[in-house]
């Protein structure tokens, strides 16, 4: 059977003609090359929906790790810091149980009740296993420890408390406790611990506190002792170290002048030196360290 001739008048008074079958052929196959297209261009848009859900999914399961880990982070921070603390103040606390069994009249307070009743014992409630642990359970964990490390830090404080009554039950006996406040005012501009350098902005471990106040204000001896050493020392500058008996000792940093010499013995709140801004500083202050049997604590554990 013969195709269907179609014959198709043009403007300029040509004929073309054509098969049918040809025309009815040429339109599947455009159809299908439509079809093909719409096809594709469905798939490809439901790919890139896709990928977006995964991407945006992708990036909230990114942002939730980085805030667990920074969560994870500052809980293990804050757990270094109170462990420190911890061993700090129980080492000021063994040091004020010396000094009162080394004087305290023996009737009125026997010395063997105090060495054999540790203050904290009550709050040792410490338990464990071998249990695996991932992420979540660290940061359960260290909750946990740092809520018991809280409550022997409570215990602890309350025990140092009672002690320092106990001293100040007796005349003279804090003058050589180094709790007088080395200044008069000021702004503590860094604190005890952990902290961003001043200067080159790396992570260091501040041993002391830095009180800013104007230059030239006076600095007072915490409490009565020896000096140990009067002059420059390093990066502290112009420095006092001060001895005061039964392990405590202080140090007084960055002065721009110092009123005494070493093996001067000095009074609790004598003039000792002037604020400044030598060694490493970058402003007046002053650098005031506290140490317990030659180990660094926290200032604000024995200041008034």
């Amino acid at each position: 059977m013969q195709d269907k001739k179609c014959e198709l008048h043009l403007p300029d008074g040509r004929t073309a003609r054509f098969a049918y079958s040809r025309l009815k052929a040429g339109l599947a196959a455009a159809a299908v090359l439509l079809a093909a297209a719409v096809g594709t261009a469905g798939y490809l848009y439901y790919q890139l929906a896709d990928y977006r859900s995964e991407a945006a999914e992708f990036a909230a399961y990114k942002e939730h790790k980085e805030k667990q880990q920074a969560k994870l982070q500052q809980l293990l921070n804050d757990h270094e810091k109170m462990l420190r603390d911890m061993a700090e103040i129980s080492n000021l606390e063994k040091k004020l149980r010396r000094a009162i069994i080394r004087d305290v009249d023996s009737s009125r307070l026997n010395a063997g009740a105090l060495t054999d009743t540790p203050a904290a014992a009550s709050s040792y409630t410490g338990q464990g296993g071998a249990k695996s642990m991932d992420a979540q359970s660290t940061m359960a964990v260290l909750q946990a420890q740092n809520v018991n490390i809280r409550r022997g830090l409570d215990a602890t404080k309350r025990s140092v408390s009672n002690l320092l009554g106990e001293l100040e039950g007796r005349s003279g006996t804090l003058a050589a406790f180094p709790d007088r406040w080395p200044t008069d005012g000021g702004v503590i501009s860094s604190g005890y611990g952990g902290r961003t350098g001043p200067i080159d902005a790396g992570y260091e471990w501040h041993t002391g506190v830095d009180i800013a106040v104007d230059f030239g204000t006076p600095v007072y001896a915490a409490a009565a002792g020896t000096v140990e050493q009067a002059g420059w020392n390093g990066g502290y500058g112009r420095c006092i170290r001060l001895n005061h008996g039964n392990g405590y000792e202080t140090i007084y940093g960055h002065m721009s002048g110092l009123a005494v010499s070493a093996g001067q013995q000095v009074i609790k709140g004598e003039i000792i030196g002037f604020v400044g801004s030598t060694g490493y500083s970058t402003g007046p202050h002053l650098h005031y360290e506290v140490l317990a049997d030659g180990q660094n604590v926290d200032p604000f554990y024995v200041l008034k």
